[in-house]
């Protein structure tokens, strides 16, 4: 399994102070078990660079994120197969920061980037998702889905039960 995790000490060692990665990454299945609005990834590839900067005891990373993220159909909640792709740029910090700040904080000496990877993906997924194609709308016992066009085309000629006293109403003269 991949970690994209890197301690400060080897951050220092590297080339410039700058680590270079280009990684294909999986997540297991519990990583999904809290989540109705995701189901699955698949062929996520990150690249990028971190870089620490000793001036500022900051780490800097550039990422670029892409996939497959597998989410419910908003109508059939059948598995849609939805590409992405995120770029994002950000700061590790190995000593206390304010909470106003929009920077990681590293536990210990360590720099990992996979739980903030997660959270760029989870951002990522779609409110709503229609899988293309769909035929039959499904239905039950006394409810159904229908579709938005029909619905309005529907309720067009429909009066307002609270108002339709008003059509017997005559004015008189």
């Amino acid at each position: 399994m991949i970690l994209l995790k890197w301690s400060k000490n080897e951050l220092l060692k590297a080339s410039g102070n700058t680590v270079a990665f280009d990684e294909q990454i999986t997540f297991g299945k519990e990583a999904f078990d809290r989540l109705s609005h995701l189901r699955g990834l698949r062929d996520v590839t990150v690249s990028g660079s971190l870089h620490y900067n000793s001036d500022d005891d900051r780490a800097y990373a550039d990422l670029d994120i892409e996939g497959v993220m597998i989410v419910p159909c908003s109508i059939t909640l059948e598995d849609v197969e939805v590409p992405f792709q995120t770029t994002s740029e950000e700061v590790f910090a190995f000593v206390k920061v304010s909470e106003d700040e929009d920077v990681h904080e590293c536990k210990g000496d360590v720099v990992e980037l996979l739980p903030v990877i997660f959270q760029l993906i989870l951002m990522e997924v779609p409110l709503k998702t229609v899988k293309p194609g769909i035929q039959a709308y499904p239905k039950g016992k006394g409810w159904e889905v229908v579709k938005e066009e029909d619905y309005v085309r529907e309720r067009a000629d429909e009066i307002d039960p609270r108002l339709a006293k008003l059509r017997d109403f005559k004015i008189e003269e």
